[in-house]
């Protein structure tokens, strides 16, 4: 299938679900913080983390724009591969949940994932120069790490705050190893490259690390418009802008 050079992808596209998910393979859906009901849940007030397990894309979709209606902290997602077994603990469905996916839950990486953070205070919405400063940075480290590492282009994504990068890999075993070479690949790359306006987080190298869903909103803190002497820090969707490699 060929894709166009320019666009806005989501995990709502069946076509983009295959690159990150196989037939009979299963997925958390996590958020964290949640403090209201929503028919997401089943209308239910709930207070806490909300966690479901899906391995149905039209279940996953439902859900999911459901939820991104409600006031929430983010909306994440599993990006490694996860037990199928799993699916027993809320089957395609969200509801309040104690028990979330463990790194001992994980079967394989799938992926190299980069996130870079644009520097402001803890619970805030980026501005829109953070944003364009944390996205050039982005292509930068990707381009670096295509030339060293020989891997594939990756996909390149905005969370939303920041800029994403996901690198494919040939599922990988969770072993020690492969943990240790995916954390000093990221600890390498925020020494060369983090600067005083954008930081790669060097915490996503564990296996059961949830990502965000592209297609929901980021929503922290208040949605600031633009005034006198003051940026605008809006909420924003996350999206896929760049297939990389997937996408040829």
């Amino acid at each position: 299938m060929e894709f166009a050079a320019s666009r806005r992808w989501t995990l709502f596209d069946p076509d983009i679900w295959k690159f990150f998910f196989k037939p009979g393979e299963v997925v958390e859906v996590r958020m964290p913080k949640v403090n209201g009901k929503s028919p997401a849940w089943g209308g239910a007030y709930v207070r806490g983390t909300v966690s479901g397990f899906f391995d149905d894309h039209g279940a996953f979709c439902k859900a999911i724009k459901l939820a991104d209606q409600s006031n929430h902290a983010g909306i994440y997602f599993t990006l490694q591969k996860i037990d199928p077994r799993l699916l027993a603990r809320s089957f395609n469905r969200l509801k309040l949940s104690e028990v979330t996916t463990s790194d001992r839950d994980c079967l394989a990486y799938r992926w190299v994932p980069v996130d870079l953070d644009p520097i402001r205070p803890s619970g805030i919405p980026s501005s829109n120069s953070e944003l364009q400063a944390a996205l050039e940075l982005r292509d930068t480290v990707a381009g670096w790490i295509v030339e060293h590492f020989k891997f594939p282009p990756p996909i390149r994504a905005v969370s939303g705050n920041g800029g994403h990068l996901l690198f494919r890999l040939p599922d990988l075993p969770v072993t020690e190893e492969n943990r240790e070479f995916i954390r000093n690949l990221l600890e390498d790359l925020a020494r060369r490259f983090n600067n005083g306006r954008v930081q790669i987080d060097t915490t996503v190298h564990n296996p059961a690390r949830i990502w965000k869903v592209y297609g929901t909103t980021a929503r922290k803190g208040d949605a600031i418009p633009t005034g006198t002497n003051r940026e605008a820090r809006p909420f924003r969707t996350s999206y896929i802008d760049n297939l990389g490699g997937l996408g040829q």
